[in-house]
């Protein structure tokens, strides 16, 4: 602050002064916090994408390795016993390594869903397939009610088959050894939304451990753990719950939980609007085979040699004839002398990664036919749309689900089903 002789300050002017210093520093303040918050969470992201990515580089091998244990080892009982709770473990690793990343995407507002026309009853079969092992290793009763006859929805099959998972995997977790837990969907008229033609209700009842009314406000919110009191029996990240509510809302529906508290059961309810009327089943479904595949050619392409060995003896042990190279450059000259029908091929590869490899394929003419499957430790929408501009066929992510690679190979004709997996 400075004056001439001929105009000085009063006080007046030197209180102004010095406010609008503060104001200043105050607004330089808050924008270097929002930058630094802005770059943390940005850091954050990207840990979160990398760890997740570095996770699953070694659970394919694993994966792959116990899979072909035990087939090879179908005849010892004792050994099929032990390497099956090596492969329920996995699953278990899986799920919190895909969690992680839904809390990434959580965060940053990138969780997205697919509506596609499907089957509730279809939902749930896949949500209870994926967690029947947890109902059956602490021998629960599961009674599943309302799904007698077909309810054709329109929703992200997917993404509301792991919220159904998730939540009668929350029941199992916290409900004691021979107890019993209920799925029970009904229909209700939809008074809110003229356009739809009604709500379907889904409630998950278990006779558990209870929700203490000091917890239940904070059930839903990211990373809040011992959501059924301070016993916890397997664990978790806090994730589930949060990722759920979101997919809920993202229906345009409503998840809620009630229970009478500690020791007295949990009810978790959904409420969504996502009916559909019979007379537009199957209108836009393609039509898709779920038989076994027949024997197939195919190249494997990965930089990771155990992970290269042990996914192809799983699939020669499947009856598929199997080539394998651990770089780019190899593989696109494996395809011109062998002529594989599938190529599977890991994107992130030294020197020519995958998406050089799918984009050098798709200009050779003679190459057309091959069908090329990305995989890949990343699993977010730019990273399918990225694998899909480049050629690529799928997109799959690691550790390898044979299931999905098999109806892949029995369906790869059908050009509807390009990426859908």
């Amino acid at each position: 602050m400075s004056h001439r002789e001929d105009w000085r300050f009063d006080l007046e002017d030197v209180r102004l002064l010095s406010n609008l210093a503060v104001f200043a520093g105050s607004a330089l303040t808050i924008v270097n916090a929002r930058d630094s918050g802005e770059e943390s969470d940005r850091r954050h992201n990207e840990f979160i994408a990398m760890l997740s990515h570095e996770l699953r580089n070694p659970m394919t091998p694993i994966d792959g390795a116990i899979s072909a244990a035990k087939r090879l080892c179908a005849d010892d009982e004792r050994a099929v016993e032990v390497l099956t709770i090596a492969q329920r473990q996995m699953r278990h690793l899986r799920t919190l390594v895909d969690d992680l990343l839904d809390a990434a995407r959580l965060k940053h507002g990138k969780l997205a869903i697919k509506h596609s026309d499907t089957s509730l009853s279809d939902i749930a079969f896949d949500a209870v397939t994926a967690i029947r092992h947890h109902i059956a290793s602490r021998r629960h009763t599961l009674k599943i009610t309302g799904l007698d006859e077909p309810i054709p929805v329109r929703a992200d099959h997917v993404r509301l088959s792991q919220v159904l998972g998730n939540l009668l995997s929350n029941a199992a977790k916290y409900t004691p050894v021979g107890g019993t837990i209920e799925l029970n969907v009904r229909v209700e008229p939809n008074n809110s939304r003229e356009e739809a033609p009604g709500l379907i209700v889904i409630d998950v009842t278990d006779n558990g451990m209870g929700i203490d009314s000091a917890v239940r406000p904070h059930v839903f919110e990211l990373f809040a753990q011992s959501a059924r009191g301070q016993t916890r029996s397997e664990g978790g990240l806090g994730i589930g719950l949060a990722v759920a509510k979101r997919m809920v809302e993202l229906h345009h529906g409503t998840i809620s939980i009630r229970s009478e508290g500690s020791g007295k059961g949990t009810v978790v309810t959904l409420r969504l609007p996502i009916l559909r009327m019979e007379a537009d089943t199957d209108v836009a479904a393609p039509k898709v085979h779920s038989a076994t595949p027949e024997p197939t050619r195919l190249l494997l392409v990965d930089d990771n040699q155990d992970a290269l060995k042990a996914l192809s003896v799983l699939l020669e042990l499947e009856g598929h004839e199997v080539t394998t190279s651990n770089n780019g450059r190899d593989a696109i000259r494996l395809m011109s002398e062998k002529h594989p029908e599938v190529a599977i091929i890991d994107v992130g590869m030294p020197e020519m990664d995958g998406f050089e490899v799918a984009r050098a394929v798709r200009l050779e003419r003679a190459l057309d036919g091959i069908v090329l499957v990305a995989l890949t430790g990343y699993a977010s929408e730019s990273d399918k749309s990225r694998a899909l501009a480049a050629g690529f066929d799928f997109h799959l992510t690691k550790p390898l689900s044979l299931d999905k690679l098999q109806y892949i190979l029995a369906n790869r004709a059908d050009g509807t089903l390009r990426g859908i997996v």
